[in-house]
């Protein structure tokens, strides 16, 4: 009789650690948004990033549980970027794309709400900015 119970105590034990997992737990906590943008003048095709004048493309993520807000920020000639690690959540983003004195040329603001899943890259729809 001693000898089940001894047993069975081991395997709640066992199962107890089994589900807390090994070390903090930190390195999948979270994932990241993925983005890609091009450029385009209104009515003319695309142009490059230097042809338009914007120099940065700015991703703002907030997360709809919380209510905290993300910033990354992009050279606007890498025509792509992945943001910080963030929390599994869900999340609304935006890309803004701005120019060399910080003035707002351009902006996409995502109608939909996006996942982040532990350990996962999530992709943004690709855009295209329409600038004047």
């Amino acid at each position: 009789m001693l000898r089940m119970y001894t047993l069975c105590l081991a395997g709640i034990v066992g199962l107890g650690l089994g589900a807390t997992g090994c070390g903090g737990g930190g390195g999948h906590a979270g994932g990241n948004f993925d983005a890609i943008w091009s450029l385009a003048l209104a009515g003319d095709g695309a142009v490059s990033c230097a042809g338009a004048g914007v120099t940065e493309v700015d991703l703002d993520v907030l997360d709809t549980f919380t209510g905290i807000d993300y910033h990354d920020k992009f050279a606007c000639s890498a025509y792509g970027g992945t943001s910080e690690r963030l929390p599994a959540d869900d999340y609304t983003a935006a890309l803004r794309a701005y120019d060399a004195s910080n003035a707002l040329v351009s902006e996409m603001v995502f109608p939909d709400v996006y996942s982040i899943f532990p350990g996962s890259v999530t992709p943004l729809p690709s855009i295209v900015f329409v600038v004047q």
